[in-house]
């Protein structure tokens, strides 16, 4: 985790709220870029935190105390509609369910007040009707397990939107869009089983169910793994990398064991090794956008340059105690799976031949920004198309081969 964000160290601005790591473009202002990019790497700290590990507490508890306070030069602003910040809300959210001794209880009343008021304008504007409802979720909890002002309405019809995505099998859509990728288990799942230990004493049943689902889910999305580590390229925000993985550490995290620790962690340290093994970094250390190198090409119209250390919730494993069985576990390879394999929900045949990973989509992510999504088949085979890359480097991505919509 270190080795990922100790580069940013010396980029925190003067306050600590901002974190200045490029000039790329994005379809939001400067000041949600800089906070989004302070923000995302507390999905590896909380859970560091929680586990009893040590390091940044003071830039973050600083940099929230300057971010909310209205008289502050690097006041994080007022809202939207549609804010992202409203989408970074969820990182410090989950520090304040989790880890409150870090980020809350060093604030002064004053702060605790600025800070619960500024988390609070998620319920005062519009957010889309999709994965976004559970920012609004879980900052909704952080107040209330607070003692501050939340809105238990907001909170409620966020849940029963949740709950009108599932379609079965373990798997959601994203609010009214038809995709079904692997941003269903980096955010629907993810979220859903932090929600299950957030609120396991107020809310069991719901807890239950989506612990449920997530085991349901997982005996297919193991499916989009290789032996190697490598992931299915297929989806949104690609640029997230590693992030592909998070939904094995929130499995673990949730206390979910159908599919045994070891195997879960051999999932998790290929996975991870894999990345490390790309040119994922800029010179200094940096995360860049791209996939398995710098390539804008890579990026929808929200990635900005701190927007791949969302693949930060994939160490939520930190979180884990001592005493759970993952850290005592030999990294286990990937079971014996299916050569062919129907995932019915997603609209989807997953085909495995010898080591490598391909998979027949069939009219999914009909809406989204790169086409090339819906007309191709994606494998785990062959070099991308996007751009030339140096001998010998083998990048596991879009197999760019025309294919007619499989009715299943």
């Amino acid at each position: 985790m270190f080795r990922l964000l100790d580069p940013l160290k010396p980029l925190y601005s003067n306050g600590c709220a901002r974190l200045h790591l490029g000039d790329s473009g994005v379809t939001y202002p400067a000041v949600s870029m800089e906070m989004e990019a302070f923000s995302r790497p507390l999905w590896a700290l909380v859970p560091l935190w929680l586990g009893g590990g040590k390091g940044y507490e003071e830039i973050y508890a600083n940099g929230i105390k300057n971010g909310t306070d209205p008289l502050h030069s690097e006041y994080w602003g007022g809202f939207n509609d549609y804010d992202q910040r409203f989408v970074e809300m969820a990182a410090i959210a989950s520090g304040l369910i989790f880890t409150p001794e870090k980020l809350w209880e060093p604030l002064e009343e004053r702060e605790k007040d600025n800070l619960a008021k500024w988390l609070y304008g998620i319920n005062e504007h519009i957010i889309p009707d999709c994965n976004w409802q559970f920012f609004m979720i879980l900052v909704n909890i952080a107040l209330q397990k607070l003692g501050y002002p939340y809105s238990k309405e907001k909170l409620l019809s966020g849940l029963d939107k949740i709950e009108s995505y599932y379609i079965g099998d373990g798997w959601y859509r994203d609010g009214g869009s038809s995709q079904k990728d692997y941003y269903i288990s980096f955010a629907m799942h993810y979220y859903g089983l932090l929600y299950s230990v957030a609120m396991e004493e107020e809310d069991p049943k719901r807890c239950s169910e989506f612990r449920e689902r997530a085991k349901i889910f997982a005996r297919d999305f193991i499916y989009w793994f290789d032996e190697n580590g490598a992931a299915l390229p297929f989806g949104r925000s690609l640029s997230y990398r590693f992030g592909e993985a998070a939904f094995w550490s929130a499995y673990l995290f949730a206390g979910l064991d159908d599919i045994s620790a070891g195997v879960v962690k051999g999932i998790l340290s290929r996975h991870l090794n894999w990345w490390l093994d790309q040119k994922i970094f800029d010179r200094d250390g940096v995360l860049t956008i791209g996939y398995a190198y710098p390539n804008l090409i890579m990026a929808e119209r929200y990635n900005a340059p701190g927007s791949p250390y969302w693949g930060m919730k994939t160490l939520l494993c930190l979180g884990l105690p001592d005493s759970h069985p993952f850290w005592s576990a030999k990294a286990e390879p990937l079971p014996s799976l299916n050569s062919i394999k129907l995932l019915k929900q997603a609209d989807m045949l997953m085909q495995r031949i010898g080591s490598d990973v391909i998979a027949y989509p069939a009219g999914v992510c009909e809406n989204t920004v790169m086409v090339t999504y819906r007309r191709n088949i994606p494998s785990l085979l062959t070099p991308p198309v996007l751009a030339s890359q140096s001998p010998g480097v083998r990048l596991y991505s879009m197999r760019m081969h025309r294919i007619h919509p499989l009715h299943l």
